[in-house]
């Protein structure tokens, strides 16, 4: 059968399988009783020849995958996985990681999709607390908690390699780590990684298996499968709130929703065409990872290519190498790719959705991305879309907005399928427009709760008198004449200052000049002295325009009505969500510099308590840029 070419999936005719039918209706959605394989595979019985995933030259068609999820699936029963088990997966962006996502849900386990770093630092919290007796992982993230093994209710550990599917001439190709981040290369340090795999057998009660082996069985055993109808109600995937405003909550999605946001799009002209090449540089252990960046592509018919190792020193040469033509990565990395400059005028003429979310980025840094992307020959522009990770990450998104004004709006939601209301503190609706209330959104695509945590589970969803559900997303935004809306910032990135009137710190973020010479900021308010608030700014300064000075320390902190300012080179990136480091910023409370006036300086030390170190320098001090962050606050 001859692979589709430039069809637009809005045309897609999908073929179902004989025993699928519409099983319920949730905001005008039609939801089929398929699991999530089949809902994607009803979209490309007509593509059954072109390539589901390519990494790194192995390409798999859309006709090869139910085997191999069959494979994957048996294997796990041969390994002793039953209905109902809770299977950690901390897996890169991987095929393995994708296929153990549609093998666990096609024998109705739970997969349980955890960073590493979570089972380095509260190995029970994210295992035993979950019910979970197996882990999927990566051989080098294993020295990060396998003393942790021994004592925990972990029976069995199913270990992958990168080498798994590499083609036979690229076997190997990890083992030069030199432009890997200076983490990463922590991470994938050979030795070791082999002095852990070498002393497997000094861990008692608990059993090793190689992915590849488990694979194998499964392709060679007669298990049977049921390969019917699902149970939409069921559990079926546990994902993590990121943690950047308190400890990570354990969100339970069930068959519906993920199934939900595949519908909600179908038929919809996002531009998008069968045979679409999209970079998957975002871990699946985030729901953006899994859905926007792996199911939605491939229910759109086009092809994954997954790296795993989250890079953005080489994203924009690995974006131009694979020939993509669809990204969704972290503003960070556009940011940093733009400080590199050009790769070279024609590397991203094939990109056509040069995409992002979960971050916000002001207009200067918009304007530079862009001009960054045009340099490169791409011929779109940078779109910006926004949504909560627990209403299914689909609230609000970039497909209608004008392109030729579009900065940081992200969008109109999916109506009718998915509502947003804007509300005041009291819970009263905000009709009037361009005013910040909170945002509240209905989606079927939600989560359905957090796991065994009842009061968060009130906190974040209701029932209208209508019993449609709704999300409270923390999210300020405002709505514009035309219908669309822009998220500013979250309702905790704020102060109560001494009138009790609450200052939305992104309102300040937002006004930057593009003429002024920051590249980015961030805007924090620490505790004072004086039982208020300093507002300082955080700031990454463009090296071709300015060199900190008494000056312009004066000039950034006047216009801005700041209290005080700090210089990076960069900003740390989180670890776990591969985003500024938020929660380091906001701890980060030594180094600012206030003025004073006449080339005069203030030194400022804040602290959590409130008290505050000043000194004055002189006028010859030379105010120093900071690598990231203060090394004793970290």
């Amino acid at each position: 059968m001859k692979t589709l070419t430039h069809v637009n999936t809005c045309t897609i005719v999908r073929k179902f399988p004989d025993w699928a039918k519409v099983d319920r209706v949730i905001n005008g959605v039609e939801i089929y009783n398929m699991n999530i394989f089949d809902n994607i595979m009803s979209f490309n019985q007509d593509n059954l020849d072109g390539d589901a995933i390519d990494y790194f030259g192995t390409k798999i068609t859309y006709g090869e995958l139910p085997a191999l999820r069959e494979a994957y699936a048996k294997g796990l029963k041969l390994a002793g996985v039953k209905e109902g088990d809770v299977v950690t997966l901390c897996l890169p962006v991987s095929v393995e990681n994708l296929m153990l996502l549609f093998a666990c849900n096609l024998i109705k386990a739970i997969s349980n999709n955890v960073n590493f770093l979570f089972l380095k630092d509260d190995f029970p919290l994210y295992t035993q607390d979950k019910g979970s007796e197996i882990i999927v992982t990566l051989d080098a993230f294993l020295p990060y908690f396998i003393e942790h093994l021994s004592n925990s209710s972990i029976k069995k550990v199913i270990l992958m390699s990168l080498d798994d599917f590499l083609p036979p001439e690229k076997k190997g190709m990890f083992l030069d780590t030199s432009e890997m981040p200076e983490k990463m290369q922590e991470v994938f340090n050979i030795g070791q990684i082999r002095e852990c795999l070498t002393n497997l057998d000094k861990i008692k009660g608990v059993e090793f298996i190689r992915l590849e082996d488990l694979r194998i069985a499964g392709e060679e055993s007669d298990i049977e499968l049921d390969l019917g109808p699902t149970d939409l109600d069921r559990d079926i995937s546990y994902f993590y709130t990121s943690g950047t405003t308190n400890k990570p909550k354990c969100v339970v999605y069930k068959e519906y929703s993920l199934n939900a946001y595949v519908e909600m799009h179908a038929g919809l002209d996002t531009q998008n065409y069968v045979g679409e090449r999209n970079f998957q540089c975002i871990p699946m252990t985030h729901m953006t990872g899994e859905r926007v960046c792996a199911i939605m592509p491939l229910a759109r018919g086009g092809t994954l290519v997954p790296r795993p190792i989250y890079n953005k020193y080489t994203f924009a040469k690995d974006l131009s190498e694979t020939n993509c033509n669809c990204v969704v990565a972290t503003a960070s990395f556009y940011l940093t790719s733009v400080r590199q400059g050009i790769v070279s005028p024609t590397a991203l003429e094939m990109l056509t959705r040069p995409a992002s979310g979960g971050e916000a980025v002001n207009v200067n840094s918009v304007r530079k991305i862009d001009k960054w992307l045009r340099d490169n020959g791409c011929s779109v522009r940078f779109s910006l879309g926004g949504g909560a990770s627990e209403e299914g990450g689909v609230t609000l998104v970039t497909y209608f907005m004008d392109e030729e004004t579009k900065t940081n709006e992200t969008g109109k939601p999916l109506e009718p399928f998915v509502q947003v209301k804007l509300v005041d503190d009291d819970g009263n609706i905000v009709d009037e427009g361009e005013v910040l209330a909170n945002l509240h959104a209905s989606s079927p695509a939600s989560a359905d709760r957090y796991l065994n945590n009842p009061e968060a589970t009130a906190e974040r969803w209701y029932y209208d008198e209508n019993g449609m559900k709704w999300g409270v997303t923390g999210d300020i935004a405002v709505r514009h004449a035309d219908g669309s809306y822009t998220i500013m910032g979250r309702a905790s990135d704020s102060y109560v200052d001494e009138n009790g009137k609450r200052v939305y710190l992104f309102m300040i973020e937002s006004t930057l000049d593009e003429n002024d010479p920051i590249n980015e900021w961030e805007i924090s308010a620490f505790k004072n002295e004086c039982d208020g608030y300093d507002v300082v700014g955080q700031i990454i300064l463009d090296p071709d325009e300015a060199e900190p000075t008494a000056e312009l320390v004066e000039y950034i902190c006047r216009k801005y009505r700041l209290d005080a300012v700090k210089f990076y080179k960069e900003f740390e990136i989180g670890e776990i969500t591969a985003k500024r480091d938020y929660i380091l910023l906001t701890h980060d409370y030594k180094g600012y510099i206030a003025p004073l006036g006449n080339g005069h300086l203030m030194l400022v030390d804040y602290s959590e308590n409130g008290s505050t170190i000043r000194i004055k320098t002189g006028s010859k001090f030379v105010i120093p840029i900071n690598e990231k962050y203060s090394k004793e606050e970290k």
